[in-house]
């Protein structure tokens, strides 16, 4: 509604579509906010809370692993918001223009009003940066958490050999709650995960249609490099750790195979043969239903945005 050209229309919705997934997640994290907390607390109840000294190693081990991504990507997303903010005020803000094209019911072009305007704007930027760090961090710090439980169930599988009356129903019980709990989470938030796999797939392509059309040495060519890093490092976080649910969920099925499963009664025996049988299926996050969230489908949106690329550049070619 407020666009003159092709590049200022670009501009506008790949920011346009950003503040709408921020706005879907915020809204998720606050529907959820009291599911969130129960999920938390159910990671130290049982079955779920580590029983001796190397379980609590494999669980720190886990912990560990996202405490190092949340700094790594908060870093990455704070990096680049402090990109457009630097790169904002030495251009749009010397020549007294908004840092992103806006509607406004009111004449900003009055100095105390376009201060108020431009100090939105960025506040906004801000807030909606740190929003997704949030939501992205506890959506797959619970599939990482799942991963670190199913670790601990492979130890505790390999553990009931060395027991006199090993409690095989006890085993069974739990490999069962870690779906259910897989279940739940994927239920809460697979909107928000499609949602996220959608507009982030947008917003590269109309990004890599900005990278056509801006000059390297421009200042906004680093924004779009950093912004389009943040992305793609958005998809694959929820890729990369659907995938590793994958894989472990399948390795039950080998550690039942190396363990000394014939020393076991026949009870035992048959149990273990229920859940090789339930994790011959594997625990996918998938989106809307059709797409699982793997590094194939990584691939494939790499695939799709080279090929995006490559077609935006010939259309510039005279």
């Amino acid at each position: 509604m407020n666009v003159r050209m092709m590049n200022e229309l670009s501009d506008s919705l790949y920011m346009f579509i950003a503040s709408v997934l921020s706005c879907c997640k915020i809204i998720t994290l606050l529907i959820n906010r009291r599911a969130i907390k129960i999920l938390s607390c159910k990671l130290k109840e049982e079955p779920c809370k580590p029983m001796n000294e190397e379980e609590v190693i494999i669980q720190k081990k886990f912990d560990k692993s996202i405490g190092s991504i949340t700094i790594y990507y908060t870093f990455l997303v704070e990096l680049t918001v402090l990109c457009m903010i630097l790169s904002s005020l030495f251009t749009d803000f010397r020549d007294q223009k908004l840092a992103y094209r806006a509607w406004l019911p009111f004449d900003y072009s009055v100095l105390n009003y376009y201060y108020v305007v431009y100090a939105h704007q960025i506040v906004a930027l801000i807030g909606t940066s740190l929003l997704n760090v949030a939501c992205d961090v506890i959506v797959c710090g619970f599939f990482v958490h799942v991963c670190s439980q199913l670790e601990i169930f492979k130890y505790r599988l390999k553990g009931i050999t060395r027991e006199t009356k090993p409690d095989i129903g006890k085993i069974v019980r739990f490999h069962d709650y870690l779906y259910g709990y897989t279940f739940t989470v994927r239920n809460k938030f697979r909107t928000v995960i499609s949602i996220q796999l959608l507009s982030s797939t947008l917003v590269v392509c109309f990004i890599l249609y900005e990278l056509t059309s801006t000059s390297t040495m421009s200042s906004k060519y680093l924004q779009f490099v950093l912004y389009l890093a943040c992305m793609m490092t958005q998809i694959f976080f929820y890729c990369w750790y659907g995938n590793q649910l994958k894989l472990k969920s399948v390795e039950v099925v080998s550690a039942i195979f190396e363990m000394d499963w014939i020393l076991l009664d026949n009870k035992s025996k048959k149990s273990l043969i229920i859940i090789m049988r339930r994790a011959m299926n594997p625990i996918e996050l998938s989106c809307a239903y059709m797409f699982t969230m793997d590094l194939n489908t990584f691939v494939g949106i790499l695939k799709m945005s080279y090929s995006a690329h490559n077609l935006l550049q010939r259309t510039k070619e005279p």
